[in-house]
């Protein structure tokens, strides 16, 4: 069973769209955004603050300060959105981080209880 087959694309249109990378590589055009994002990775769900600089149903480009310390698996909070993607890093080029995504959840209606922590991080963000 594709991993990917219950994401939801009208959730990953990009808020603030620039342009259309086109990369003869790639299965699909990566619009380019400039969304804030949060990770939370690591066995002690650690989080840091990141760029998120294009977005398909399958993956994102992120950048952020952290990008050698993080873990293979991680969650990405996608903030405006209540969007959290469970993702692992497929590569890495200085702050740029490459991630491949394995599930998507709507922070304010999934009840699953692996998301307690990202949830908890995605309202103290949201409540300022």
């Amino acid at each position: 069973m594709d991993p990917l087959a219950n994401l939801n694309p009208d959730l990953i249109t990009p808020l603030f769209f620039t342009e259309v990378a086109e990369d003869p590589r790639r299965r699909e055009a990566r619009p380019r955004t400039l969304l804030g994002g949060k990770l939370v990775f690591g066995p002690q769900d650690l989080t840091a603050d990141c760029s998120i600089r294009n977005l398909t149903v399958r993956g994102a480009k992120i950048q952020t300060s952290v990008a050698a310390a993080l873990t293979k698996d991680l969650w990405l909070i996608v903030i405006r959105r209540g969007v959290v993607y469970r993702a692992a890093v497929a590569w890495r080029r200085d702050e740029d981080v490459g991630l491949r995504f394995q599930s998507q959840h709507d922070l304010a209606t999934d009840g699953d209880p692996r998301l307690k922590i990202v949830r908890h991080v995605w309202r103290q963000l949201t409540d300022r």
